[in-house]
C-alpha cells in the first residue's frame, strides 16, 4: 500500500535522454499498472467482426449474381443461335418438299428434290426421303434427322423440347372469283391422305429448355413444288 501511495503522489522522477521528465503512474484496482490508454472491447471487437463478416457476404453475394447472370447470358444466346440453324436446315429441306408422307405433331417424314447428281438426275428421279422426329434419349429429349434411311442424327439434345412442332394447313382449289391463296389447318387426328397430298404450307415452332434457359423460335415455310403442282397441273422438276 505505500509503493502504490508514493508511486501515485507523482513524485519519482525518470530520466530519458539525458532530461529529467515527470510521469504519473496508476495502478488499478487489481494492481496493473495502467498508462491510461484505453484498448478495444470484447463488444466492439464482436462489433466489427460482424461488420466484417456483413460487409464481405455482401460483395460475395453482389459477385456470385453478376457471375450468374453473364453465364445465364451466354448459355441464352448459344441456345438461341444453335436452335436458330437448326430450323433453317428443317425450312431449307421443306422449302423443296414434293409431298408429305406422314406428319404428327412432332414428327414428319416428306419427299424432298435433293441436289442434281453427277448423271443429272431430273424429276421423280432426284427425289429423297427425309424425315423428323422428336424421341426420349435418356434423361433429355432430342430431335433427329434421316435421310433415306441412312440412320437418324440428332440435330438438338435439350433438357425437355415441347413435342407440338409442326402446324400443317392445306391449300383449298380456289375459285375463280377467289384471288389468292385459301390455306386451313390439316386435321392431324383424322389425317386424310388427300388433304394431307395437298398441304402446301406449315408453321413450325421449336421450344427448347436447357438449364432453366428457354429458346422458343418460331417460322413458317410455303413447300414450293408441292405447291407448284397444284397450282400447274403439268409442272415438273428440272
Amino acid at each position: 500500500m505505500r509503493l502504490r501511495t508514493c508511486l501515485n503522489m507523482a513524485i519519482p522522477t525518470l530520466f530519458h535522454g539525458g532530461m529529467v521528465t515527470q510521469c504519473k503512474i496508476r495502478f488499478n484496482s487489481v494492481g496493473i499498472v495502467s498508462r491510461g490508454k484505453r484498448a478495444f472491447t470484447l463488444v466492439e471487437l464482436l462489433i466489427g467482426m460482424l461488420l466484417f463478416v456483413l460487409v464481405g457476404g455482401v460483395l460475395y453475394l453482389m459477385q456470385s449474381t453478376a457471375l450468374n447472370t453473364a453465364n445465364r447470358g451466354t448459355l441464352r444466346v448459344a441456345l438461341q443461335s444453335e436452335t436458330r440453324r437448326k430450323m433453317e436446315l428443317m425450312v431449307t429441306d421443306l422449302k423443296c418438299a414434293n409431298e408429305i408422307l406422314e406428319i404428327s405433331e412432332s414428327s414428319i417424314r416428306f419427299t424432298r428434290y435433293g441436289q442434281v447428281d453427277e448423271e443429272g438426275a431430273t424429276g421423280d428421279d432426284a427425289l429423297v426421303t427425309v424425315s423428323y422426329s422428336l424421341e426420349k434419349s435418356g434423361q433429355q429429349w432430342a430431335l433427329f434427322r434421316e435421310i433415306n434411311k441412312d440412320g437418324p442424327k440428332k440435330l438438338i439434345t435439350a433438357d425437355n423440347i415441347e413435342p407440338e412442332i409442326f402446324f400443317p394447313y392445306r391449300e383449298v382449289t380456289r375459285d375463280k372469283e377467289w384471288e389468292g391463296q385459301l390455306f386451313l389447318p390439316f386435321d392431324l387426328k383424322g389425317n386424310d391422305t388427300e388433304e394431307r397430298k395437298r398441304i402446301t404450307f406449315i408453321r413450325i415452332r421449336l421450344k427448347v429448355r436447357q438449364n432453366r434457359e428457354f429458346s422458343t423460335i418460331m417460322t413458317s415455310v410455303t413447300l414450293r413444288p408441292a405447291h407448284s403442282k397444284i397450282g400447274q397441273s403439268g409442272w415438273r422438276f428440272r
